[in-house]
Order: structure tokens, then sequence, then C-alpha cells
């Protein structure tokens, strides 16, 4: 390895190092948010998900875009349908496959979900401008980008 391989790999080890320390706090402090709510981080997580997909996802589809095995996203999907969130539906155009689609519930539990975290989210970005945050924002969406395109290192 030469010396700016090195260089870069010290660098990416700083940047994951920091990555996961700031996912850890801010994990924490958003699930403590919630507790005034019936949803924990990871059901924010599926619902907004799902909001982004208007039509719907099976359980495996859900389970692929998150990056976590069936059994654990079908424990987390079961408990948002007990609370009315979501409902299970034949598809339209596969009589075979069944999706998963917000209700106008989950729709609410959701917006509840936000403005519960919003206290915390002002909390942790207050010392960022505005421009600053979209600068974040647009680094963030791509790295999300390059790690769904980047698949799984055999």
């Amino acid at each position: 390895m030469d010396e700016a391989e090195f260089e870069r790999a010290e660098l990416q080890g700083r940047a994951l190092r920091d990555l996961l320390i700031v996912t850890q706090l801010a994990s924490t402090r958003l699930s403590r948010a919630l507790r005034s709510t019936p949803l924990s981080l990871t059901h924010v997580s599926l619902l907004s998900l799902l909001r982004r997909i208007p039509a719907g996802a099976s359980v495996s589809e859900i389970a692929a875009a998150m990056e976590v095995n069936q059994p654990a996203v079908s424990k987390s999907l079961r408990s948002l349908e007990q609370l009315g969130a979501l409902r299970l539906e034949r598809d339209p155009s596969d009589a075979r496959r069944r999706v998963l689609r917000m209700t106008q519930v989950g729709h609410n539990l959701l917006d509840q979900a936000q403005m519960a975290m919003h206290p915390e989210a002002t909390a942790i970005f207050r010392d960022q401008s505005s421009a600053q945050l979209l600068r974040l924002v647009n680094e963030l969406e791509a790295l999300q980008r390059t790690i769904e395109t980047a698949g799984t290192p055999a």
C-alpha cells in the first residue's frame, strides 16, 4: 500500500468512526423522543420507506431495500399492521403478489413521530446553517445511493 492509499484508508476509517458515533447518538436521542408515540425508530424507517413507495411493496422488497432479513421486517410490519398503519393487499397486476401500503393512520402516525423528533432534530442541527444542512443532506443522499448500488462484497 503506497502513501496515498494509506492516507485514503485512514481517512475512510475516520469517516466511518464518526458516522457510527453520530448514528448511535442520533438514534439514542430520537428513540427517546419517540417514547411519547407508539412507534419505534425502526417503525419510522419502515413507514418513511413506504411513504416513498405509494404503490406499496412486498415484505421481501422492503427487506431488500433496508438490507435486513425478512423475519426482522415481518415482525415490525406486523406491529404496524396491528396499529392500523399498514394494510396488506393483493397486487392488482399479479394476484399472487401481496403488497403493503400505508393507511391514513400510518401517515398520521409518521407525522406524529416526526413532530415528536423535531425538538431533538433542532438540537442536533443547531450549529449548522441552512446551507451547511443542505450540503449534508446532499452528501448523505449521495452516500446512500452509493451504498444501495454498490452491492455486498463477496
